[in-house]
This record gives structure tokens, C-alpha cells and sequence, in this order.
């Protein structure tokens, strides 16, 4: 298992590190949906994806990722942070971004956790249109 999964307070916190896999994805997104289900108000999430030295998903995980948590829904609009430095995990991030079409989750792409919390204790946003 290449992820830890932490709830500090009102977070939902995704440690990703080593080889990432298709089946690492499938196990973190279960444990996530788990998380959530134990908690009486939807969390944001921070998915920190620094520690990851190579990714084994590719854009089909990515989608069939996306399309789960699209059908997904939430007691809030929830704020999902992806940390992200090297190349290769931006572009990674990128693509689950474009593909999310769930209206309760906000997308952004963030280069430290501290960036995260300051974007999760700013105002709500308006959707895009």
C-alpha cells in the first residue's frame, strides 16, 4: 500500500508516496469514501502527492477514479487540494482536474499543504460556469 489516510480535524488528509498503482488507487478510494461516510458533515481533502516517486495509473484509472467520486454526494460543497511540485504529479493532478464534473467538489492544484489550508479556511467560491 503506497498511501496513508488520516482525518486530523475537519480534513481528510492522502498521503501518497513510493509507486503509486491502479489498485492503490482503487484501495485509497474506497478507504476515502469510508472516511467520509464515518463523518456526520462532508470533509475537505488534501491529497499530498510530493512523496511519490513513480506513477503505475494511468489516464483510464484516472477516469473511472473521477467518474466514482463524480457520482458521489456531499452534505457541502467540498474543497479537494492536490499537492503537487515535480512535473509528472502536476500533470497527474491535471488530469483527474479536467475530469472532475462533480458541482460539490472544487479542485485545486496547490504546491504545499500550507497553501491547502489557507485555500480551505478562505470564502466559498461560486462555481465556474
Amino acid at each position: 500500500m503506497s498511501f496513508k489516510l488520516t482525518t486530523p480535524g475537519a480534513v481528510l488528509f492522502a498521503r501518497v508516496f513510493g509507486v503509486f498503482t491502479a489498485a492503490d488507487l482503487t484501495r485509497l478510494a474506497a478507504e476515502a469514501e469510508a472516511a467520509e461516510a464515518s463523518h456526520p458533515d462532508s470533509l475537505d481533502r488534501v491529497t499530498d502527492l510530493t512523496a511519490v516517486d513513480r506513477f503505475e495509473v494511468g489516464f483510464r484509472e484516472i477516469y473511472r477514479f473521477a467518474m466514482r467520486r463524480s457520482a458521489q454526494r456531499f452534505s457541502r460543497v467540498v474543497k479537494s487540494a492536490i499537492v503537487a511540485r515535480e512535473p509528472v504529479q502536476v500533470g497527474t493532478a491535471r488530469v483527474y482536474e479536467a475530469l472532475n464534473d462533480n458541482p460539490q467538489i472544487r479542485v485545486r492544484i496547490v504546491r504545499s499543504v500550507a497553501e491547502a489550508t489557507r485555500w480551505f479556511a478562505g470564502p466559498e467560491e461560486e462555481p465556474e460556469e
